[in-house]
């Protein structure tokens, strides 16, 4: 007599591939055999590659036989394992861009490991599988049957894009000590953030490229993505350093459209240097050359409105030995710091009246 696990084994083995999804013709672009012509076969090939499963070439590679540059694609179509009307993206091109995620540090992933990492000791990496599941992932859900971190760190099934990206970028206890857990940064308890996770609490902020206005919220990939528009979508690889889709200049230099064009792709550029949010906008960016990054951080702040965070590499104490920022009502304040061998200390806004109230440093909620 056949035992339950024997015949679940058998009937594995001689069912349709196709059969397996569900819902293959429903999006799942992996179980759909109008496209992989050999369903299963298409990948899993008789033993395959040791240490894989079931694969015809390393697993950090394996992706690229489809998604990478065409000779491999065309090679698979004539294999039979892919339609010849099917149209891949060519991934592996943004991975050898100089700024992309490093799949390249391979024998690092494991399959079912738990983000985020718990181990401080375990190396930092990427795989294709960290972000999308082959056997899920889809045209319109490419997250799908992937897990995700929420902003208070509990592994969930992924509702919004940032849950993905906070399984690497949030509560890892391997977070190199350059960043920032980004859960945290979004937090909408700050005084002031990007609005990710909720909606930003600023009311008042003329320079927003429409149709966002105040109520809007953004995603990672807003930013964090390929910096070629006519490329795949996604944030594999970047000609700009941290994964951006436009420049982003965070040294102080002089100013134009390109090297703000991020900043400027939400915040009219004619807008901040004619002062419409801040009085003394153009002062700083067009004379005095100073970046974006020297009074405010793109993804919050945790002490300040308007997402002020000072960049300490040129921002220091003033004379005095103060560094804060104070906010005094719409469009008025003062700094206490020293910058360009300026010495603010401290420096008042124009029409800004100090106030007994209003002699530390703001906790009052806003956005940029």
């Amino acid at each position: 007599m056949l035992k339950p696990f024997f015949i679940a084994l058998v009937l594995m083995l001689f069912i349709s591939p196709s059969s397996l999804y569900s819902d293959s013709g429903n999006g799942r672009s992996h179980g759909d055999r109008n496209k992989l012509l050999k369903g299963c076969a298409s990948c899993h090939k008789g033993h395959g590659v040791y240490k894989t499963p079931m694969l015809s070439e390393r697993k950090e590679i394996f992706c690229f036989r489809c998604h990478g540059h065409n000779i491999y694609s065309e090679n698979a179509k004539k294999a039979g394992d892919i339609a010849k009307d099917v149209g891949t993206a060519n991934i592996q091109s943004e991975f050898e861009k100089p700024y992309h995620h490093p799949i390249e540090k391979i024998g690092i992933h494991r399959y079912g490991e738990i983000l985020p990492e718990a181990d401080p000791s375990m190396p930092r990496h990427s795989a294709c599988g960290d972000c999308h599941h082959h056997h899920y992932a889809g045209e319109k859900n490419k997250m799908s049957g992937v897990r995700g971190t929420s902003k208070d760190g509990a592994k969930i099934r992924i509702t919004y894009e940032y849950e993905l990206c906070f399984s690497c970028h949030s509560y890892s206890a391997n977070l190199p000590a350059y960043q920032t857990n980004k859960a945290e940064m979004f937090n909408s308890s700050n005084p002031s953030f990007h609005p990710v996770i909720a909606p930003g609490k600023n009311t008042d902020v003329p320079s927003l490229v429409p149709p966002l206005t105040t109520s809007s919220l953004i995603k990672c990939t807003d930013c964090h993505n390929n910096d070629d528009p006519a490329g795949p979508n996604g944030p594999h690889g970047s000609n700009f350093r941290y994964l951006l889709s436009k420049n982003y200049t965070t040294t102080d230099g002089s100013e134009g459209p390109f090297q703000y064009e991020l900043c400027y792709n939400c915040h009219r550029r004619s807008s901040i240097l004619s002062n419409e949010s801040f009085p003394l906008h153009d002062l700083h960016i067009s004379t005095v050359g100073a970046s974006c990054r020297t009074c405010h951080n793109p993804h919050g702040s945790n002490q300040y409105s308007h997402l002020i965070e000072f960049n300490r590499a040129s921002v220091m104490s003033s004379n005095s030995g103060q560094l804060h920022y104070t906010v005094y009502g719409s469009r008025t304040g003062q700094c206490a710091l020293n910058c360009h061998g300026k010495d603010h200390d401290p420096a008042l806004y124009p029409g800004a009246v100090q106030t007994p109230s209003s002699s530390r440093p703001s906790r009052f909620p806003s956005r940029k």
